[in-house]
């Protein structure tokens, strides 16, 4: 709200008051009525505070949304997709979950031992034995069983974060002195190379979806939040012998705009990785008629945002419509399943099927 302030100022000096005016007036109220404990007066009070700011702004401030040219946008084909995780992932993912910190977490709402009556997380188990407390560990256990339902190789990455680094080397001491044949295979090759689909289930069905979109020539862009994870599908991809092209936060543009030019117009190049958080910024994958989301971020806006980009694109100007799209527009998205709730309860699901992984 201190944004929309800062911006409306900027445009239309003195539109809506001083600051303090629009804090009193649309900032407080419309904030009080978003808590999770708000009271029905104070919901009512913050619906009543948008309708007068959107009334204040209406002339001023212009929404256009896909929904206007809606009529021109080829038709579009929403799916998900549950696989499952391979044996391997199973026990890798049974692991963690035996791990003295996750029965921490998971023990956290019992009732402690101690009969206090107190929940175990505010009583005598706040934190593990080094220290740390069970809420700083909820997201780094999420994270890591999210990279299991991944790619079990994900672990054997180094982690931009020392304290995330500190974790995963403390988990996979754990978990692949169980597995010696595995983190010898690590040392020996590049964690990149172990793109083997026995180490992923979305591999295994990735696998497949592009076997069926070789054979009926689409072009598919394959979006990953994680770059760590497009370096896996890139060994992968080279592995199978496909053409592909690379796009990532890394890329320079001046060689986006050739990717982007090869992807659109080269008939042999029919995959394009891109990183999620990159793939947003403008760029026009007209050519493109399938997409597969393979790990996505925390906010959907992310994800919503990288197709859209490519959705909405338009070539040389000209109108959507004359666009040379294929009739059929065929979106997978690849999700876990420790995520999905998340992303459903932060946006009105519009994927009908989804590819998702669960142990």
């Amino acid at each position: 709200m201190k944004e929309l302030w800062c911006v409306m100022d900027w445009a239309v000096p003195g539109l809506l008051g001083s600051r303090t005016h629009f804090k009193k007036q649309f900032s407080d109220p419309v904030e009080h009525g978003q808590r999770h404990t708000a009271t029905k007066r104070e919901l009512a009070t913050g619906r009543k505070a948008m309708r007068r700011l959107a009334k204040k702004m209406s002339g001023w401030f212009l929404r256009r949304t896909k929904t206007l040219i809606k009529d021109q946008l080829p038709k579009k084909e929403d799916r998900m997709v549950y696989c499952s995780l391979t044996d391997f992932q199973k026990v890798v993912y049974q692991t963690v979950l035996e791990t003295e910190d996750v029965t921490l977490i998971l023990q956290s709402s019992e009732r402690c031992t101690c009969s206090s009556g107190r929940k175990r997380r505010n009583c005598c188990y706040k934190t593990n034995s080094r220290g740390e407390t069970v809420k700083t560990l909820y997201l780094s256990y999420l994270t890591v069983l999210q990279k299991v339902a991944n790619h079990v190789a994900l672990l054997q990455s180094a982690s931009t974060s020392k304290q995330q680094e500190t974790l995963i080397k403390r988990v996979c001491d754990q978990v692949f002195s169980r597995f010696p044949d595995f983190v010898q295979k690590s040392k020996d090759a590049a964690f990149e190379t172990l793109s083997d689909p026995k180490y992923s289930g979305k591999m295994k069905v990735l696998q497949q979806l592009l076997n069926h979109c070789r054979k009926n020539r689409d072009k598919v862009l394959l979006f990953s939040f994680s770059t760590k994870l497009l370096d896996v599908l890139q060994q992968y991809c080279m592995a199978s012998g496909l053409d592909y092209r690379r796009l990532d936060g890394s890329t320079k543009s001046e060689e986006r705009i050739k990717i982007v030019k090869e992807f659109n117009s080269t008939q042999d190049v029919n995959i394009c990785l891109v990183s999620t958080m990159a793939g947003g910024l403008g760029l026009n994958f007209v050519g493109a008629n399938v997409v597969i989301l393979f790990d996505p971020t925390w906010n959907p806006a992310n994800d919503l945002q990288a197709i859209d980009s490519w959705l909405l694109s338009t070539s040389d100007g000209r109108p959507l419509h004359s666009v040379p799209w294929p009739n059929a527009l065929l979106m997978l998205q690849v999700v876990s399943d420790a995520l999905q709730p998340i992303l459903n309860s932060r946006k009105s699901l519009k994927f009908a099927f989804c590819l998702t992984s669960f142990p």
